[in-house]
């Protein structure tokens, strides 16, 4: 018997990978913090200051933007969004990330620039409320989820995306 779950997944882009999604509903809400900036610089071993560190910010901030504003022509696209940019900056570093780049993933997953700039502004405003739900259910670590079933809801703290679809197989297989 396969149960449907609703997954609401908050996210860091880059640092929390992905693979293929499963049936159930994702909605994925990336987060952006300076802690994941930093973890971000120290990875791709760019130097130790704080110029490299608020440029790793902008680049995390400006990867969530972009990811919001894919995801409102639908969370197909979203999701080929994000597994496609993990693959482009598998060795790279975010600072690599930049407008060619966008725009070859956009053209990948067939958007074009036109459609993706008509939903900026909403997309920046969405990061502010994403953040508001992350605090607003205490989560204090990234990954972050919610599963909602027809009864309950579980809170799951710094648990991948991988292991929770392991953990939802597992579990259907026993009900």
């Amino acid at each position: 018997m396969t149960l449907m779950y609703d997954i609401h997944h908050f996210f860091t882009p880059i640092l929390n990978q992905f693979s293929e999604f499963d049936a159930h509903s994702w909605y994925l809400y990336p987060i952006a913090t300076l802690a994941a900036a930093k973890e971000l610089r120290d990875n791709s071993d760019l130097p130790k200051n704080i110029e490299n560190l608020n440029a790793s910010f902008d680049r995390l901030q400006k990867i969530s933007s972009d990811f919001l504003t894919i995801n409102l022509h639908g969370r197909k696209y979203g999701r080929k969004f994000i597994l496609a940019l993990q693959e482009r900056l598998d060795n790279l570093s975010i600072l690599d990330y930049n407008n060619q780049m966008r725009h070859e993933i956009l053209c990948e997953i067939k958007l074009t620039t036109a459609d993706f700039i008509t939903h900026r502004q909403f997309a920046k405003k969405q990061m502010i409320k994403n953040a508001q739900e992350f605090y607003k259910n205490e989560f204090t670590q990234v990954p972050s989820t919610l599963i909602y079933t027809d009864t309950e809801c579980l809170h799951i703290e710094n648990c991948s995306q991988v292991l929770i679809q392991n953990y939802l197989r597992h579990i259907e297989k026993t009900a």
